[in-house]
């Protein structure tokens, strides 16, 4: 799920149609900006700080084996460094946008 015009696109009227029915825009938040700029952790202690607390949210946890999160997350817990990190947080990313979770890293 690439950030794309047609993605953004339809996340807005995503958005139009919650907020028309009476929701919320988002349903869940997962705060992770104590960890993901913590220049007082190494990259690895980050990832799996980062991964740990995706892998204990209730999102994730109502997934099942075969849906895309847990397969970006357990590509995420494999990456070395920043350059591959990337790939698959855009990737799950994306897919929080999709599923109306709210992932702070700020």
């Amino acid at each position: 799920m690439p950030d794309t015009a047609e993605h953004r696109a339809d996340m807005h009227q995503l958005v139009q149609q919650r907020r028309a029915a009476g929701l919320p825009v988002w349903d869940r938040k997962i705060r992770l900006a104590d960890i993901f700029h913590n220049e007082a952790m190494t990259f690895e202690q980050r990832r799996d700080a980062i991964v740990a607390r995706l892998r204990a949210s209730a999102w994730f946890k109502e997934c099942d084996e075969y849906d895309d999160l847990p397969q970006f997350v357990e590509e995420l817990s494999e990456t070395r460094d920043v350059d591959e990190f990337d790939g698959p947080w855009d990737c799950i990313y994306d897919i929080a946008d999709a599923d109306r979770v709210w992932i702070e890293t700020r």
